[in-house]
């Protein structure tokens, strides 16, 4: 374990520089930040326009909640191809998997602070002002969220080294997939049942719910399901990642099918 924690850190130490070399603060703040912001409000704004009760509040809160999410996390896992590092991290005589989660992790707290910074600026701008210790509670939500939506990007991330050129595409499948179908923008009931059962297992769905039900009242006890579920997905999509890197990089060790790009 203690070998696993020293390559995860200095797997996110990685990470860091790339984001440094990603993002400015300015360019965070002006770049990329602004972008989030007018794409939820446009969801805001269209709830509004519905004049349906509780349409925009409820957009507000799954804009917010997975702003961000998704991006980069997926290419970044195939980086170390591109740069000609994966060769070596293949032969090392330890796990590829915690050097491939520290790299990636990186983005998860992208993700936290792209989401904190949608609520307080959504709120503000459109003066929605839920009950405030309902919102001590939002950032469990955004967290666990987060760190389940990478584990499913962690997997993703593991099969793309079999075909590096698809990064940007699995990104932008995932984040419309979150959006669409896990209960972001349109209820999970409006879905087909079979539609329904894939993103109960998809992570966000039980997030967003979550969320909601803490910002609406919902007792401790279903909101606390909600949470546990969303825990169990992602867990689940770690196992496959953990499985699926492994399985990767011993074929990659046993027949040479390691490339330099």
């Amino acid at each position: 374990m203690r070998g696993w924690l020293r390559i995860f850190r200095v797997g996110l130490v990685v990470g860091w520089q790339d984001f440094r070399a990603f993002w400015t603060p300015a360019t965070w703040l002006f770049g990329w930040l602004a972008r989030i912001i007018t794409s939820a409000a446009i969801w805001v704004l269209l709830g509004r326009m519905t004049q349906v009760p509780g349409q925009a509040e409820y957009l507000l809160v799954g804009s917010a909640a997975t702003a961000g999410v998704g991006s980069f996390a997926i290419a970044a896992a195939a980086w170390d191809q591109w740069e000609g590092t994966y060769p070596l991290l293949v032969i090392a005589p330890t796990p590829m998997a915690p050097a491939l989660m520290g790299r990636m992790f990186i983005w998860v707290g992208h993700w936290i602070a792209s989401a904190f910074a949608a609520f307080a600026i959504l709120m503000l701008v459109f003066g929605w002002r839920p009950d405030w210790h309902a919102l001590l509670a939002v950032p469990i939500g955004v967290i666990l969220l987060a760190i389940s939506t990478f584990c499913l990007s962690l997997f993703l991330g593991s099969l793309v080294r079999l075909a590096p050129a698809l990064r940007n595409i699995l990104i932008n499948i995932l984040t419309t997939v979150i959006v669409a179908f896990c209960g972001v923008s349109t209820p999970l009931a409006f879905w087909p049942r079979w539609l329904q059962a894939i993103a109960e297992i998809l992570p966000a769905t039980h997030g967003v719910t979550a969320i909601r039900g803490m910002l609406d009242g919902r007792a401790p006890g279903a909101v606390g399901a909600e949470l546990g579920l969303e825990a169990l997905v992602g867990l689940g999509w770690l196992a496959a990642a953990l499985a699926t890197t492994e399985a990767i990089a011993e074929a990659g060790r046993a027949d040479g099918s390691i490339e330099f790009s």
